[in-house]
């Protein structure tokens, strides 16, 4: 008899954190995604598994332009999103689906994947902002850049697919290991915790937990070295 995968231990789960860029903030209307990397976390280690610049078809706005640095010119003859999804699905197979403000990077490649024809990824995006605001309660500003800083992750790759998965990879790594101190030790257990109510009291029982809090308590500002979120700042976060 086999364990459920969300019943394994997060030493073992396999998370597939994805970060998108894209022309616009609304999928389909004027939004099309420009740029995907998936960044893989299993075991402590993060390697990235996947990316690819694209032709959104459409023209890239100014002010994606000047906060991206890709250009109509970058993009000009690159693949479409349906010539690398079958790529893409293989980066994503056995995986949980993370992204910072995961709503944004899941609902752009939802509506991808049905311009594709190809069915979309099973199951539930996991969403580091909401991690955070569960994990990191005294951190009051979610945005990529100040959970980064919160966590000592720098990001020389900012506004880039592959530079925003990679840091929000090593976030995640991080808020494992805070709700690691705090006796979550399964997939299941932090779905729980992300899942929780914004302000359910946690009990004793729950999860392994030790501490009774609102949230979890405070901690001192850790350090984390490292290596479907965030289109970025005014993109979504």
């Amino acid at each position: 008899m086999t364990s459920s995968p969300a019943s394994e231990s997060l030493e073992h789960a396999r998370f597939a954190v994805v970060d998108v860029e894209t022309t616009g903030v609304r999928a389909l209307h004027g939004g099309r995604i420009l740029e995907v990397a998936v960044a893989i976390l299993e075991g402590g280690t993060i390697h990235l598994a996947f990316e690819a610049l694209l032709d959104p078809g459409t023209p890239i706005p100014l002010w994606v332009a000047r906060l991206t640095g890709i250009t109509d010119g970058m993009v000009a003859g690159r693949p479409r999103f349906g010539d690398v999804v079958a790529g893409l699905g293989r980066a994503l197979e056995a995986a949980v689906f993370v992204a910072h403000n995961a709503r944004f990077d899941w609902r752009f490649l939802a509506a991808e994947y049905a311009l594709a024809g190809v069915p979309a990824p099973d199951g539930k995006p996991l969403c580091t902002v909401r991690l955070t605001r569960r994990l990191v309660p005294e951190l009051r500003h979610r945005g990529l850049d100040h959970v980064a800083a919160y966590f000592g992750i720098e990001n020389p790759a900012r506004h880039r697919a592959f530079g925003d998965a990679l840091a929000t990879a090593q976030i995640l790594r991080a808020l494992i290991g805070r709700a690691g101190e705090r006796g979550v030790e399964t997939l299941e257990q932090l779905i729980e915790v992300h899942d929780r109510p914004r302000h359910q009291r946690m009990r004793n029982s729950e999860c392994g937990m030790r501490n009774a809090s609102a949230e979890l308590p405070a901690r001192p500002n850790s350090h984390c070295n490292s290596a479907f979120r965030n289109p970025h700042s005014a993109l979504g976060e």
